[in-house]
């Protein structure tokens, strides 16, 4: 779920040290017997790799994408889908998660933002038809009402269910073998959901979905985070019609063409086309066709 997210945060410390590199070039690196290494060495050498460029190539993109959308991206929206997947995490591994990945909050909002922007582009410029939102409304599961119980292990996982199995209430059961979860109160209770968030895991919405009220998942649900629940099916809204949530499968459209890494040539033309609107002059020699895959697929139709 955090593979773009985490190449994000990749970009973003490169770029930093990208920039200090160039204004700080003549500092040593490093001394050897046949010379030494300065940054601005490093720093040539590495705008000239194709990590290098690439990394180039999304700084520009995202800063001709934040002058015309950052402003629909705000504080509140970054720091609400922040709380979301931290809170999937657990607070001690979203720690390690950020360690492991050698990046701050900071760091790691910065991305959040970016994709932000970035969906909000993709929203203004990519056409959706109507057969895409007869379909979209098809798979629409709405609002619905799940509790978890938040296994340390899969067999405490298994436990939980052969528990609620013999008869044992689930409020004994989540009090016996749930962890702490600040993503839910009570007794394992989280907010309503439909099918178009896709702030809550994709496993437990899929078990959440796919079961009748008052069912919980007769196996371990091992979510993309590593944690292993046991779902129940609270309660499911009427399905509203098309019209009401009309918004909401544009939306879910959109980040799923984002997100589907099969679109990344028509990604490539839309943002490509945005780039040749905009007055870009890459005054680098060794990265003036850092941006050409963007440049010919936008004057593609």
């Amino acid at each position: 779920m955090h593979r773009k997210l985490i190449w994000g945060v990749i970009a973003i410390v490169f770029v930093s040290g990208l920039t200090y590199l160039a204004v700080n070039g003549s500092k040593t690196l490093a001394t050897t017997d046949n010379g030494k290494i300065t940054q601005a060495d490093y720093y040539d050498e590495v705008k000239q790799s194709a990590a290098g460029r690439q990394v180039f190539a999304q700084m520009v993109v995202n800063k001709v994408l934040d002058k015309n959308y950052g402003k629909q991206v705000t504080d509140s929206d970054v720091n609400k889908q922040y709380q979301v997947l931290k809170a999937q995490y657990g607070d001690e591994k979203f720690k390690e998660y950020l360690s492991q990945s050698g990046m701050s909050v900071k760091q790691y909002k910065k991305t959040l933002r970016d994709k932000q922007v970035m969906q909000a582009a993709v929203k203004a410029n990519y056409k959706i038809s109507s057969a895409q939102l007869a379909e979209a409304y098809e798979n629409y599961v709405p609002d619905t009402k799940v509790s978890l119980i938040t296994a340390k292990s899969e067999d405490d996982a298994q436990a939980a269910i052969d528990e609620l199995d013999a008869g044992s209430s689930w409020d004994d059961v989540y009090n016996q073998y749930s962890q702490k979860n600040s993503a839910v109160s009570g007794t394992g209770q989280m907010p309503a959901f439909d099918s178009t968030n896709t702030s809550v895991d994709s496993e437990i919405r899929k078990a959440g979905f796919n079961q009748e009220a008052g069912d919980y998942s007769t196996s371990p649900v091992k979510a993309s985070n590593g944690i292993y629940y046991v779902v129940r099916t609270d309660s499911m809204d009427e399905k509203p019609a098309q019209s009401k949530v009309e918004q909401k499968l544009k939306d879910k459209i959109t980040n799923d063409f984002i997100n589907d890494s099969n679109n990344q040539d028509e990604m490539k033309k839309i943002v490509g086309k945005l780039l040749n609107k905009a007055n870009v002059n890459v005054k680098d020699s060794d990265l003036k066709t850092a941006l050409s895959g963007y440049y010919k697929a936008g004057l593609n139709n």
